[in-house]
């Protein structure tokens, strides 16, 4: 019996370490593939987002729908030159899969330069009370469609620390603007973008656990029942 425990043992080694492997290989495709959706979704959010300012630029006045102009045109210059910085982020990231060079670090070079350039954005803007804060959100959810949970937890810490820079900017330095918000507005949008990224990494978590029920299912003969 003891012979035969050790044998199963070693006959389970190998399995497992096939079945990692084989998990590696299938989560690099996907890694692949979500790269190019998010820097799909990247370029979308981008042209949305300038189309936005764009309106509170030159103004729109249709009948019902009336928008005022809103900024000022040192402001306008100073965000298309951050779209454009960005833009060419997504332009750099889509040639890369094209000649197919993708490293593992790409995803995370990504994931920073946009957490940067959208602080960069807010600092310019109107800080925390800006609108644009939700799109630190957006980054979260991007991050999730490389199923990698490291990425997960950086792309929110990141956000995170991005939030807190833009607050202590407000607070502190942009004495000329009052665009500050209370105390506990900030804790509420922290709150939410660390259980965000929580949510999203065990959902990458059962990700890999139901891939690897599913195989081992399959390779048992499954379940008849309905």
């Amino acid at each position: 019996m003891a012979q035969l425990s050790k044998e199963s043992r070693l006959d389970a080694a190998p399995s497992a370490a096939f079945a990692e492997r084989q998990w590696y290989i299938v989560r690099r495709w996907q890694e692949y593939a979500g790269e190019a959706r998010a820097n799909l979704l990247r370029i979308v959010g981008i042209g949305a987002f300038y189309a936005v300012e764009l309106l509170n630029y030159r103004g729109l006045s249709l009948g019902p729908v009336d928008i005022p102009v809103g900024v000022e045109r040192q402001f306008h210059t100073t965000v298309t030159a951050l779209a454009v910085a960005w833009v060419m982020v997504a332009l750099g990231t889509l040639v890369c899969l094209r000649i197919q060079v993708f490293p593992p670090i790409l995803k995370y070079v990504t994931t920073a330069a946009d957490i940067v350039l959208l602080t960069t954005i807010l600092l310019v803007a109107d800080g925390p009370r800006s609108p644009l804060v939700a799109a630190y959100f957006l980054l979260i959810v991007l991050s999730g469609l490389r199923f990698e949970r490291g990425l997960v937890w950086c792309a929110t810490l990141g956000s995170m620390t991005g939030y807190l820079f833009v607050c202590g900017f407000a607070r502190w330095i942009a004495d000329e603007r009052e665009i500050s918000v209370p105390r506990y507005q900030q804790l509420i949008v922290l709150v939410a973008l660390g259980l965000a990224g929580i949510a999203l990494g065990q959902v990458i978590r059962r990700a890999r656990g139901l891939a690897f029920e599913f195989a081992a299912r399959m390779a048992g003969g499954g379940d008849q029942r309905p």
